[in-house]
């Protein structure tokens, strides 16, 4: 099993329904086989923030997920291409200027990465509708 810690600057998705858009931050960390030939299993432990724009709204996301990996390239290549879509429970709180919501919510991650020397670049979207780009280091 690898692991990977990873971090990244947070865009909410651009749709006035589901609250308008903002900017934060995430950290997380999956746990993976990265020597597999195709397909693997992926954990993902991870925190998204987002302060929305022109508001005093913050919106806290941790997700525990799981879900799969499907490397486009073979194990011994040094650099290796991936999809990796997870989906599984999320605590999410929600404050603004005179309330504070926290409920239990459906989370998800899906991204297209690259892993190289250690090192993983992507992007990805999460829940709640955040897309991130994602750099992170594998132990």
């Amino acid at each position: 099993m690898e692991f990977a810690v990873t971090t990244g600057f947070a865009r909410r998705a651009a749709i006035e329904q589901f609250g308008g858009t903002g900017k934060g931050f995430h950290i997380g960390a999956n746990m993976y086989k990265r020597n597999a030939e195709r397909f693997t299993s992926d954990v993902q432990l991870s925190l998204n923030f987002i302060n929305l724009d022109n508001s005093l709204t913050n919106v806290l996301a941790i997700n525990a997920l799981y879900g799969v990996r499907y490397y486009f390239s073979k194990p011994e290549n040094d650099t290796r291409f991936f999809l990796s879509v997870l989906i599984g429970p999320a605590f999410k709180n929600e404050s603004g200027d005179d309330y504070i919501e926290s409920i239990l919510d459906f989370g998800y991650a899906g991204g297209l990465f690259v892993e190289s020397n250690k090192f993983v670049f992507g992007a990805s979207l999460d829940a709640p509708q955040n897309l991130i780009f994602k750099i992170g280091y594998t132990f």
